[in-house]
């Protein structure tokens, strides 16, 4: 007993140590991750140069011209710049100031300015910005402020919102109108713009309007206007808009990696030249290394450049167009002293031209504002307000004369190569201390704790789980949960039944998920993923026994008689092969994860764990228990207000973000226990409860695919399968009267309460648009589609816009189109062999005496293919986590229970 207690005691300091060392390993992995990418490629450097927006001198300004009356000031202030070393100013061009009317255009301002930086030797860079009112969409324009408000705005002198008419910010309502107006500006300066930046910051608000922040429509404006503006000017090159830094990705602001990432997913990555962030500093020097979605800083631009390498984007420039600290108090870029102005200025000008060789352009926010003194911007300022230089212009002057820093340089890289040995060391470490780990542990007794634990009496088995779930569900602290998972992990090894049933259970709650965050990274794991990593021990030492790992051993099992071992390994290997199309790595793994590989963890769980009859009706049991309680916490939450309104009717929502979704669970919920039901051996009057709440469940989703789809095609395929005449049970054949009534009375009261919502057919031309645009993905990636989880990464981009489109679906609202398009023609086969799977297991079925338990699991997944034809099959976790574990029950050898 002492020995056992002090190697306890042992594993305990040895499971800390090893905690520590993973939080020193995950600050190595960070830094390596945010290390400056490309920071030697002297010929990435040379390439991009050579880049049409390489072509243009790295120091650049931008200017506010419309403060200048006299031509004679505005010349001076160009030669000042250019006299300081700046090589290019970017220059808004308002749209609405050049086309009041359609067609009817005003030149003269932009003449004369044009012409003045081109003869002080600046270059331009026009941004194309701003929409007449008769171009935008009429919620974008200016709401009508009544004379109190007007009276109020008069005496505000922090110019209110009322003051200030930010509609002129957003876009316009057809993309072709800007176009005509880009093309028309490119064609009269051909001869000196080539530099066009489409639009200003639209992924913040108020720079798109009255609307919700849509990198889709950008994409669809952008890509108006750059054929527009190349064919007016076949030399000219395109530049994205200026992206906002901001950590938010909501309705109003969206980061700038994410808001790139969904430019890419619409196919944007063609219609432009360069990428152009603004990485202020924010108050943090330019030697903060950190670079990461919730960091505002200047390294913020390497984070950027990491987005786009990850999108297979390594060729296309970065210009960092508004960079730098700001020196005046109390604003949002947050405030530096002059001194540390200067100094942050000039080391991040070196940090980038020798650390950042995809950086080809770098521009100071501003040389003069067109403000009040008061307004922050003049805290960038060049020029003071009474008219003198600032000393920053000296200092950006010398900075940008400046050569490389090669001893900057050499530093750093030998920097990253002492990372590297430190993250090699590391792993050596850990790995030896896991090993010691494994080793001190099976020198415990856990085969005889084990043996005790499984003679325990059901009720302390049940506390000793109650009690760890609970712990686990309030923890948030990295080791106490992964303590929880090897806690969880011995339970499940001792009766690995119990883990499968809990995994089961646990499905629909794939939102509940615990967040394990360690060193700025968030790893989210839903409860039954949790419950599958746990199960991993016990599969393994059911699965590595001897000779089991062998090829012919493998081999035997993929020709084995059961079909559903043949659909498995089929689906892993066809979703491996869809790897070939894939550009957003990320999207693809965790789909994989969440569409294959737990999928297959589940099946080979169930075919491993459940042999026997009494352990089969166990998980079928479990998971119908899961459903009802997402059925029940979908009621609760119902009767006290909650659901979303649609049609005039508060849909339930459920433990899900979407009532569709909901239902999809329930519909296979409600034929798993109509199997039970039908058993009528195993606690029947809790599972016609069970079965009452989620008919209720699902009937108040009122989703119209699993009522007049999904309902009667389970009804039916229990008919078939069960032949209702020859019920051995004349109590219950006597029954089918009264419930049919029933059925018919709950159609029409269906009808009666949601007749608005039910019989409305305009939601069908959207779902007859989706099918179009995964249509045209499909051809495109005809063999092999897109890979799992992949259809969110390419639909976009062949979204044709309509007032319904939705560019951030996850599935094409159709089985056959969710196969195809993520798995191609061979997705298509397996879909086919799939169905001819279940038709053979229903003519089966028909032949010999009712088994309720598989024509419930058979109806279920008919249900389900069925409500499919207009929504998801396998294209959310749980679902696919679900048809597996169907899969596996299907085609069970069945054991009797001893």
């Amino acid at each position: 007993m002492a020995q056992t207690s002090i190697r306890l005691i042992r594993l305990v300091c040895l499971y800390a140590i090893l905690f520590y060392l993973g939080t020193e390993l995950a600050l190595a992995l960070q830094e390596i991750r945010e290390a400056d990418p490309g920071s030697s490629a002297n010929e990435q450097a040379e390439r991009l140069r050579s880049h049409p927006a390489g072509q243009i001198p790295f120091l650049g300004v931008t200017i506010a011209l419309e403060q200048y009356d006299d031509p004679l000031q505005r010349q001076e202030a160009l030669r000042r710049l250019s006299d300081a070393g700046f090589g290019w100013a970017r220059l808004r061009v308002d749209w609405n100031r050049i086309e009041p009317q359609p067609g009817a255009y005003q030149w003269a301002w932009t003449d004369a300015v044009l012409a003045d930086i081109s003869a002080a030797g600046l270059e331009p860079v026009v941004v194309l910005d701003g929409s007449p009112r008769w171009a935008r969409d009429s919620k974008d324009h200016p709401t009508p402020v009544t004379t109190d408000q007007k009276r109020a705005s008069a005496n505000d002198t922090d110019h209110s919102p009322l003051t200030i008419d930010h509609s002129s910010l957003a876009p316009p309502a057809a993309p072709e109108t800007f176009a005509r107006f880009a093309a028309a500006f490119a064609d009269r300066y051909q001869d000196t713009v080539r530099f066009y930046q489409i639009w200003d910051e639209p992924n913040i608000a108020p720079h798109w309007g009255n609307r919700l922040i849509d990198p889709a429509a950008y994409a669809r404006l952008l890509r108006a206007a750059a054929i527009a503006v190349r064919a007016a000017d076949p030399d000219a090159a395109v530049l994205v808009a200026a992206l906002a830094p901001t950590q938010d990705r909501g309705h109003t602001a969206i980061d700038e990696g994410y808001f790139l990432q969904r430019l890419y997913a619409a196919g944007a990555a063609p219609y432009f030249d360069a990428v152009l962030v603004q990485p202020f500093g924010f108050g943090a020097a330019p030697d903060d290394a950190r670079s990461r979605v919730d960091v505002l800083n200047f390294r913020r631009a390497a984070w950027v450049r990491r987005v786009m390498v990850a999108a297979g984007d390594k060729q296309t420039p970065v210009w960092a167009v508004r960079f730098g600290w700001n020196r005046q108090v109390q604003v949002p870029w947050k405030t530096v002293s002059v001194d540390n102005q200067l100094r942050f200025t000039q080391e991040a000008l070196r940090h980038a031209r020798a650390s950042w060789p995809w950086l080809t352009a770098i521009g100071w926010p501003v040389d003069r504002p067109d403000a009040p003194p008061s307004d922050p911007m003049w805290g960038f300022s060049l020029i003071t307000a009474d008219g003198q230089e600032h000393p920053l212009l000296s200092a950006l002057s010398s900075a940008t004369q400046a050569a490389s820093d090669t001893p900057e340089q050499a530093i750093r890289n030998s920097g990253r190569s002492l990372l590297r040995a430190r993250l090699a060391l590391l792993l050596l470490a850990g790995g030896i201390l896991l090993w010691q780990g494994v080793l001190m542990s099976r020198s415990l007794p856990l085969a005889r704790w084990q043996a005790a634990y499984r003679r325990w009496p059901q009720g302390r088995k049940l506390a000793v789980w109650t009690l760890l779930l609970i712990i686990y569900y309030l923890a948030a602290w990295p080791p106490l949960i992964v303590l929880c998972w090897i806690v969880a992990a011995f339970l499940t090894a001792s009766e690995p039944i119990t883990g499968l049933m809990i995994a089961a259970a646990a499905l629909p709650f794939h939102f509940q998920h615990k967040e394990l965050r360690l060193v700025g990274a968030v790893w989210t794991v839903p409860p039954a993923q949790a419950a599958l990593l746990a199960m991993l021990p016990a599969l393994a030492q059911r699965a590595i026994r001897p000779h089991l790992w062998q090829i012919r051993r493998l081999h035997n099992a993929i020709r084995s008689t059961h079909c559903a071992n043949q659909l498995t390994f089929a689906w892993v290997g066809v979703s491996l092969l869809t790897a070939l199309n894939v550009w957003h790595w990320p999207g693809y793994f965790g789909g994989f994860w969440e569409l294959v590989a737990v999928p297959v963890l589940l099946y080979a769980g169930v075919r491993l764990f459940a042999a026997q009859e009494r352990q089969q009706r166990a998980v079928l049991t479990a998971l119908f228990a899961g459903g009802v309680l997402a059925a029940g916490a979908g009621l609760v939450d119902w009767l006290i207000g909650g659901g979303v309104s649609v049609d005039g009717v508060r849909r339930l929502m459920g433990i899900s973000f979407s009532p569709n979704q909901t239902a999809l669970y329930l519909l296979r919920t409600l034929f798993v226990g109509a199997g039970l039901l039908a058993i009528r051996e195993y606690r029947p009057r809790a599972i016609a409860v069970g079965c009452l709440l989620v008919a209720a469940a699902l009937a108040l989703t009122t989703s119209r695919g699993a009522i007049f789809l999904g309902l009667p095609a389970g009804a039916l395929v229990m008919a078939a399968a069960g032949r209702w005449r020859r019920l051995s049970h004349e109590r219950f054949r006597n029954w089918l009267p009264l419930i049919g009534l029933l059925t018919l009375a709950g159609s029409l009261a269906l009808i009666l309460f949601f007749g608005e919502r039910l019989l409305n057919i305009e939601t069908l031309s959207a779902r007859l648009a989706i099918w179009r645009d995964a249509w045209s993905l499909w051809r495109q990636f005809l063999l092999l589609g897109v890979g799992p989880g992949g259809f969110f990464w390419n639909y976009p981009a062949f979204l044709q816009p309509s007032s319904a489109a939705d560019p951030n679906l996850l599935h094409p609202h159709s089985v056959w189109l969710e196969y195809t398009t993520g798995w191609g023609v061979f997705g298509l086969v397996w879909l086919g062999a799939l169905l001819c799977w279940l038709a053979s297991i229903l003519v089966r079925t028909r032949r010999g005496p009712p088994a309720w338990l598989p024509i419930g699991l058979l109806a279920a997944l008919c249900a389900g293919l069925a409500h499919a034809q207009v929504d998801a099959f396998a294209a959310l976790p749980e679902l696919a986590a679900w048809n597996f574990a169907a899969l596996a029950l299907l085609e069970m050898p069945k054991e009797k229970s001893e």
